[in-house]
C-alpha cells in the first residue's frame, strides 16, 4: 500500500526506514523519505503508521504563523 502517492513511498519502505532508524523521531524518519513535502495529506496515516511500528517519539511542531 501507498503511504505518499507524490512521492511514490510504499508502506514497506516506510516500515524499512523505521527498522533501520530505531532512535530517530518520527520527524526525522519523514524528512529522511521525503514524505509530506508535497502536499501532505500522508502525514497523518505515515505518523499513525510510525506509531503503530516503533518506539520513535513524534516531535511535530506547527511551524506556521497564525497569530
Amino acid at each position: 500500500m501507498y503511504i505518499c502517492i507524490c512521492k511514490g513511498i510504499t508502506e514497506k519502505q516506510l516500515q524499512e526506514v523505521i527498522s533501520a532508524r530505531p532512535a530517530h523521531n518520527s520527524k526525522d524518519i519523514l524528512k529522511a523519505l521525503g514524505i509530506g513535502s508535497d502536499c501532505g495529506t500522508c502525514v497523518e496515516d505515515a505518523i499513525n503508521s510510525i506509531l503503530q511500528k516503533s518506539s520513535a517519539p513524534i516531535e511535530l511542531k506547527d511551524t506556521s504563523n497564525k497569530s
